[in-house]
């Protein structure tokens, strides 16, 4: 049997949600039946992971990056037209906002008859300058003219395109982003007590982590203020941030300014993030915007309530006041008082933990995996009925 040809196109390799959600779907592609192509921007943190799939052809470009360059971005779209018509690609599928205008793009112009997008988020939202955030919404209804079908990681980020007039109804498919969970569980107290050495966390200490690149969009410094505010009342409460990013130096000058240095603690990008959940005892997050963050599914999975804020998709995975809180983004002083109220109630912590694994269990890779591969061949039987004159969004 001929095999269909795949090509996965993100804009940087970064470590994130889309990132691990891109490499598992392109990784999880049954070999026999796919040939399996992967195009990303140089430099990023799972390169090597990239690199590392079996009988997967990948590409990591320089060309291919997140400043916009309107030159340099028309060359980097013929490159992948041309990339396309040597290949022969029948199946393109995207992620993250660049790689999707420019992949959507060099399909049409090489005539790849179905291209996917999934939208790990929009790129327009209330924090952007007017001009830009309409700029953006035009360039997405311009993208989906182009697209088979948007696959949106939650029913929020689906009705917000479909609000701003990107697409039609029927083009979209809510799959919820997948998560490797095997790693993540409730820790015994044994293992609490070695991670938290290792660390130079107390052992009966409270502690609250978050996990996240320092970036704008995360909004790590309003973590750094509610911890401020909540040292304030709970001086025994410590913070553990994991990540790091272009924010870095104004988290630690927060930090400083605050007189915090002894109560929270950088712990920069790790590989063991599942080791990390299990010294906490609750998991916060203080995103701006989302579509709906994986790393919910991973707190959830190792038994911690979750204190966050109400972005795209997070009540979907959140139950409130039953796996969790959501507060309004933008409000770390809101954030201070769920976690305080939280943490002055073991019982209800205990309680909203012991719930989490079992509502996590929807966020697996398996489960997102399957989803997509029954729209690839929906779409693909519909194309090959049609005699690949026309594409039915079904």
């Amino acid at each position: 049997m001929e095999k269909i040809h795949h090509l996965t196109i993100i804009t940087k390799l970064e470590l994130g949600g889309a990132q691990q959600v891109a490499l598992y779907t392109l990784e999880h592609l049954p070999p026999a039946k796919y040939a399996r192509y992967l195009i990303a921007g140089e430099g990023g943190l799972l390169d090597a992971a990239a690199r590392a799939i079996p009988q997967a052809e990948v590409h990591l470009w320089k060309s291919l990056k997140h400043p916009i360059r309107p030159l340099h971005d028309l060359w980097t779209c013929w490159r992948l037209a041309q990339f396309m018509r040597q290949h022969k690609i029948q199946i393109v599928h995207t992620h993250s906002s660049k790689a999707g205008l420019l992949g959507r793009l060099a399909a049409r112009w090489a005539g790849v008859p179905l291209v996917f997008h999934t939208v790990h988020g929009w790129p327009f939202h209330e924090y952007q300058q007017p001009w830009l955030r309409k700029l953006y919404v035009v360039l997405e209804r311009l993208a989906a003219r182009w697209t088979t079908g948007l696959i949106a990681v939650s029913q929020a980020t689906r009705e917000k395109g479909l609000q701003h007039g990107i697409g039609r109804a029927e083009q979209y498919t809510v799959i919820f982003p997948g998560s490797d969970l095997s790693a993540f569980k409730p820790g015994t107290l044994a293992e609490r007590k070695t991670i938290r050495a290792e660390l130079g966390l107390p052992v009966q200490a409270p502690v609250v982590g978050m996990v996240a690149c320092f970036k704008p969009q995360k909004a790590p410094l309003d973590f750094i203020q509610a911890a401020g505010l909540l040292h304030q009342t709970l001086p025994e409460v410590k913070f553990v941030l994991v990540g790091d990013g272009p924010l870095r130096n104004r988290i630690e000058a927060e930090i400083a300014a605050r007189g915090l240095r002894e109560t929270v603690i950088l712990l920069g990008w790790r590989n063991d993030i599942a080791r990390i959940m299990r010294a906490l005892d609750v998991f916060s997050l203080s995103s701006l915007w989302e579509g709906l963050p994986c790393v919910f599914a991973q707190a959830l999975a190792s038994g911690l309530p979750v204190v966050a804020t109400r972005v795209e998709g997070a009540p979907e995975i959140i139950q409130e006041n039953k796996t969790g809180c959501l507060v309004a983004p933008g409000k770390p002083g809101e954030m201070a008082e769920r976690l305080k109220t939280l943490l002055q109630n073991p019982g209800l912590m205990k309680r909203m933990g012991a719930l989490g694994p079992k509502g996590a269990r929807h966020f697996m890779f398996p489960v997102m995996q399957k989803s997509i591969l029954k729209l690839y061949q929906k779409y693909y039987e519909n194309h090959l009925k049609s005699d690949g004159n026309s594409i039915k969004t079904a």
